[in-house]
């Protein structure tokens, strides 16, 4: 009979590892660590109040106020733990010093969406197989709000939100050393935090609050390449996208009309010489815009036009006879 004991004892035990076993598995399967940034749009600094992410049962990682905040949309550079459960939630309060404004966000996030992407992970440049590192929170003026994960050599966007404009006393913000009124605080940033380039910006025009949205719009081109001799793109192109996303593009794709956000930044390999563009996104945005309206639900190039002995490339928007130049595009040239 003791024996008899002794042997269900033990099957119980193996019973109970084996759903454990199973209970882990399951909740690994659905596991991925992560961390997460804050980013803001390029020369419109925010900084953050505070804020959190959360799931439906706990907080997972706290936003602090860790100083004035830029960076490149869609690539964070102020950076907070993380989890390795999917949030569900987002609360935070935040200033932006060129709207001289506070926001404040409460989203759902969208789980499954983010838990899939996870899952899929992606092909790095060595074609090994790995996933997304970290969550970033892009936060624009106007109060527009953008997520991303972020990896390496990857971004991708999973939902955008419109933040409410609210109040925060300057003394709850900070210690407020030179006793600054609201207002005072409002204008003393500005001025401190915000390049001449921005100011000068929005004296003329205003505080550009839909051009994050506008960047979200994507359009059906392709890079046409020009060489003034024989050369090709020898493998993949690295792509940078004016919404904030990320991307490597396989050689295979390198020729084809694809549905995309417009470029911000290309990094081209050719044969002998490395090629790199920045461009200015309100110049492609307009130049897109224009031809687009002009030839509705056509597809549009962007010809590269390589100089002799690689000195430059030039690069034009163009569709059905119609050429916009992009002439504030930054080119570097260098020899493999």
């Amino acid at each position: 009979m003791k024996i008899i004991h002794q042997l269900l004892g033990l099957g119980i035990i193996v019973l109970l590892s084996c759903n454990n076993s199973n209970t882990k598995k399951m909740e690994n399967k659905d596991s991925f660590s992560w961390g997460s940034t804050i980013t803001a749009p390029h020369k419109y600094p925010i900084e953050i109040h505070k804020g959190y992410l959360a799931n439906d049962r706990q907080m997972i990682t706290a936003y602090i106020n860790t100083g004035i905040s830029t960076g490149d949309w869609g690539f964070g550079n102020n950076a907070y733990a993380g989890g390795k459960t999917i949030p569900t939630k987002l609360s935070l309060i935040w200033i932006s010093y060129a709207d001289k404004k506070f926001y404040k966000i409460e989203a759902v996030l969208p789980k499954d969406k983010i838990l899939a992407l996870f899952k899929e992970g992606y092909k790095d440049k060595d074609s090994s197989h790995i996933t997304y590192n970290d969550i970033t929170v892009g936060l624009a003026p106007g109060g527009f709000v953008v997520i991303w994960l972020t990896g390496k050599n990857r971004s991708i966007e999973i939902a955008h939100y419109q933040a409410v404009e609210t109040f925060v006393d300057v003394n709850e913000f900070y210690r407020n050393p030179r006793e600054h009124t609201q207002q005072e605080f409002y204008d003393y940033y500005y001025e401190a935090s915000l390049p001449k380039q921005t100011q000068e910006y929005i004296k003329k025009n205003g505080v550009p609050v839909n051009l994050w949205k506008e960047f979200r719009t994507k359009y059906n081109y392709r890079f046409n390449i020009h060489f003034y001799k024989a050369d090709k793109e020898s493998s993949e192109r690295e792509s940078e996208y004016v919404n904030g996303e990320k991307e490597i593009i396989r050689a295979e794709d390198l020729n084809t009309y694809q549905n995309k956000a417009l470029p911000s930044y290309c990094r081209f390999w050719f044969s002998q010489y490395n090629a790199e563009a920045e461009f200015d996104g309100e110049e492609v945005l307009n130049a897109f815009k224009k031809i687009s309206k002009n030839h509705p639900d056509k597809n549009i190039e962007i010809e590269a036009k390589v100089a002799f002995m690689y000195k430059t490339t030039t690069f034009t928007v163009k569709c059905e006879g119609d050429e916009i130049p992009l002439e504030k595009t930054v080119v570097r040239m260098w020899k493999n």
